[in-house]
């Protein structure tokens, strides 16, 4: 369960924390394929409908 208390301030504090933060930027993401066919209009229904069970409780 996602808290309110998370904190998204961090500090690089040696060099080779700010090497690997200049590396993870400067990297593209891969991007990842989706099997579209796999999904069928009544598959994306039901999952609607747990989502939203999922959520109003």
């Amino acid at each position: 369960m996602a808290t309110s208390s998370f904190t998204k301030d961090f500090t690089l504090n040696t060099k080779k924390a700010v090497e690997s933060f200049e590396r993870i930027m400067s990297t593209s993401p891969k991007s990842v394929k989706i099997n579209k066919s796999l999904v069928s209009p009544e598959k994306e229904r039901r999952g609607e409908q747990k989502l939203k069970q999922m959520l109003s409780r």
